[in-house]
């Protein structure tokens, strides 16, 4: 696992062009998929909403979210010189906040942080989801907010990335009770305890 930039392609590994879905992989292994981008007639403003994580990133319950916005609003500003601004809406649920307007409160922090204006805190209008609510904001290509991104993006790279190799390393390494049992035989009795207890 490298530090390299998320890779984003169109279908099939195809080149992307504005309006399909996006296809993000890390290496080889696919993570996510962004539903089709909405583009406007002049090709000036595209919109980012819904992406969707794969069944692996689910279950090894890796923490791609920031990145994965990061890694596309940085993309389209870098490849496509006729997009003036990003219109992003975040609302998908996470597991694990009770909080709804908490949740909300830190996703309109990332965004600020993006150099994202005109944020917006709305109810999510569905029954299912009452207490969660839709974060929206636009980000405006300018030096200023580009090098917010550039600054957001090299964070949360170390984050991820960082995480992804102290979480491997930890997995290689014995626990403490395996270790001891490697130089006491029946420590494990006498402790009562084994590596999965500590």
């Amino acid at each position: 696992m490298t530090r390299a930039k998320l890779r984003i392609t169109g279908p099939h590994s195809s080149p992307y062009v504005l309006g399909e879905p996006m296809y993000l992989y890390d290496g080889s292994l696919h993570i996510a998929t962004l539903d089709p981008v909405p583009v406007n007639r002049e090709g000036t403003e595209v919109h980012i909403e819904h992406f969707t994580p794969t069944t692996v990133v689910t279950q090894q319950k890796l923490e791609i979210s920031k990145l994965a916005l990061v890694e596309m609003v940085y993309f389209i500003a870098e490849n496509f010189t006729s997009v003036q601004a990003i219109s992003l809406s975040l609302s998908r649920q996470v597991e694990g906040y009770g909080d709804g307007m908490r949740l909300a409160g830190a996703r309109s922090a990332f965004l600020q942080s993006l150099g994202a204006s005109h944020i917006v805190i709305a109810p999510k209008p569905n029954a299912e989801h009452m207490g969660h609510f839709i974060v929206s904001g636009l980000w405006e290509y300018n030096p200023v907010n580009l090098e917010a991104l550039a600054s957001v993006l090299r964070h949360e790279r170390d984050t991820y990335y960082g995480g992804r190799t102290a979480t491997a390393e930890e997995a290689r390494r014995p626990g403490l009770g395996a270790w001891v049992r490697r130089f006491i035989p029946g420590a494990a009795q006498r402790t009562g305890t084994d590596d999965g207890e500590r």
